[in-house]
């Protein structure tokens, strides 16, 4: 349905970040959350979200593992993976890489641009 909101699921081991982060994309989006990699990957077994936002530093499953997972199970899934790193191996499995700090402005458009190409 075409009404229907972009689904987002957000991975971020920092709990502060992590309840920034999903308050200001609920203004836009349904967000689901996850601590880590490994409870990340159960979330987008549950929930089918049409993008993922991760972290790259995560106990357990980094970013990158994370994002090959979700590719391998859901190719059309979307992923946007958030680093303090210029450089990140495994960054070819994520549609979007976006440098710390994050420009949340920015987050808001990928994630809504991607969301939209997840669904096409």
């Amino acid at each position: 349905m075409d009404g229907e909101r972009i689904k987002v699921l957000l991975v971020e081991d920092d709990g502060d970040s992590r309840e920034l982060l999903a308050e200001l994309l609920e203004d836009d989006f349904d967000v689901t959350t996850a601590a880590d990699g490994v409870a990340g990957l159960k979330a987008f077994e549950d929930t089918h979200p049409d993008v993922v936002v991760t972290d790259e530093s995560l106990p357990g499953m980094n970013g990158t593992e994370l994002a090959q997972q979700v590719k391998e199970r859901e190719p059309k899934a979307r992923v946007v993976l958030v680093s303090g790193y210029a450089q990140v191996d495994g960054a070819e499995y994520c549609d979007a890489v976006l440098r710390k700090p994050i420009d949340v402005e920015r987050l808001s458009r990928m994630v809504g641009e991607l969301g939209d190409a997840a669904r096409h």
